[in-house]
């Protein structure tokens, strides 16, 4: 991988775990019907295909894994996507804020997979 790929990894990334982090702020003009997690999804999905990067997210811990995707096509979605380890989503857990910051970064993962997996089976 070259540098401006990793670059640019980064700075998606980077981009991902800030909205995360950024909560469910709500204003009048958001719809309450809509979780921000989803939206975040949308987003991120759209960015990917932009971009042309439809690697699929997996965590960083001994084992990693990918979320959203079964363990039966885990090895069929890893050839076909490719991989990317997203931050923060190690095995290593100190504080509640850790644990709390993990399950929303594996949330978003989830549902991210599961649709960047079908737009990779759909360029086949």
């Amino acid at each position: 991988m070259n540098r401006a790929n990793n670059s640019r990894l980064m700075a998606i990334a980077s981009l991902f775990i800030l909205a995360l982090l950024s909560g469910c702020n709500h204003t009048e003009d958001s719809d309450p019907n809509i979780d921000p997690v989803e939206a975040q999804v949308a987003q991120a999905v759209k960015d990917a295909q932009v971009l042309g990067d439809l690697r699929l997210y997996a965590t960083t811990g001994r084992r990693a894994t990918l979320p959203g995707i079964s363990q039966d096509d885990s090895e069929h979605a890893k050839t076909l996507c490719g991989v990317q380890y997203m931050a923060g989503t190690g095995d290593a857990i100190s504080t509640t804020e850790q644990r709390e910051k993990r399950k929303q970064l594996i949330h978003f993962m989830t549902s991210y997979n599961q649709v960047i997996f079908e737009a990779c089976k759909k360029k086949l």
